[in-house]
């Protein structure tokens, strides 16, 4: 990889009354023009880690890291003025929910446009309205003026997306942009974003829980679960052979996939997670006295990274015959 455009080393965030960590030792990087997925289940910190690097986390998380450089900007010194001056210019974030990041009592270009100078809001205002027409969005010129609940939640979304792109980003972090619509909307919007991608030239920052949504979009996908990466690599590359137990656990989930393909990998304990081994052991049947006292490290294998001990019996078993099921 080139220089990269976003590099992040051991980040971790803790929230105020919680003995457990939301994230643990996280490092990854994004290179200019490219798409970092993070998926897991809900809970595993890949929203907390996205919403870590523009600083978005409320008062009660604690970050820390040993780095989290953005364009060679050290984001945990910079001060909150040069914060809100990277979030308006170079930084764009889509949210989850379209109708709990807007106000509904104000119209949508006024709060699309109310972090820009005021000298400066009647040309951003064009430019909003050019961008509202590139996402898809009939009469912007009008949808500019109106109240946010006017809106159905993909225009309210479209919208979001619109504003974004005002300060001319260089990194767009969309933390599950799509899971609050309807499936029809969702294929709509993430087709906008991959093309809004190639278009602008922009890095993704791609949170999904949604593995088919990856796919279509990620040159790279992170997996997450209990706050700790267990796989990272090329997404084809994990999509068609995971190496960790959770991975497969994600991929035999995905509804496109035939019922009979499903190897069965997890179990359906609720997890507890461990302070010294594998936080994923008590719900995994692979799992050996091993996996409760030392806490596997990410090891390149066959192209991606993967911290398991037992690798090799899960690339064996996704080897086996279609319909294979492991039971404990």
């Amino acid at each position: 990889m080139n220089t990269p455009l976003l590099s992040v080393k051991n980040l971790n965030v803790s929230y105020f009354g919680s003995k457990s960590m939301a994230v643990n030792g996280v490092t990854f990087e994004i290179g200019p023009a490219t798409c970092l997925a993070i998926v897991g289940e809900s809970g595993s910190g890949k929203s907390t880690t996205a919403l870590a690097i523009s600083r978005l986390l409320d008062g009660t998380a604690h970050t820390n890291a040993s780095e989290i450089l953005f364009e060679g900007i050290d984001i945990l010194k910079a001060s909150k003025n040069e914060m809100r001056n990277l979030r308006r210019q170079r930084i764009g974030t889509v949210f989850q929910d379209p109708i709990a990041s807007w106000n509904l009592s104000r119209r949508v270009g006024k709060q699309l446009l109310d972090t820009f100078p005021k000298s400066e809001r009647e040309l951003k205002r064009n430019k909003l309205i050019g961008y509202m027409e590139n996402v898809g969005i009939d009469k912007a010129s009008q949808v500019v003026d109106m109240y946010p609940f006017m809106l159905s939640g993909g225009m309210m979304q479209r919208a979001m997306i619109a504003g974004s792109l005002l300060g001319n980003p260089a990194l767009l972090i969309a933390d599950e942009p799509t899971s609050a619509l309807d499936v029809t909307v969702q294929a709509d919007l993430l087709l906008l974003l991959r093309e809004l991608r190639r278009e602008y030239g922009l890095a993704m920052l791609l949170v999904s829980h949604n593995l088919p949504v990856v796919s279509q979009i990620a040159q790279r996908t992170l997996v997450m679960y209990a706050g700790e990466i267990v796989e990272e690599g090329p997404t084809s590359t994990l999509i068609n052979s995971p190496k960790h137990p959770y991975t497969v656990n994600l991929i035999r989930s995905m509804p496109s996939m035939d019922q009979e393909r499903k190897v069965k990998l997890y179990t359906n304990e609720v997890h507890n997670v461990s302070s010294e081994g594998c936080n994923y052991a008590n719900r995994c049947p692979l799992m050996i006295p091993l996996c409760n006292s030392e806490k596997p490290k990410l090891e390149l294998i066959q192209g991606v990274k993967v911290a398991c001990h037992r690798t090799s019996e899960v690339v064996t078993l996704m080897e086996k015959p279609h319909g294979t099921h492991i039971t404990i």
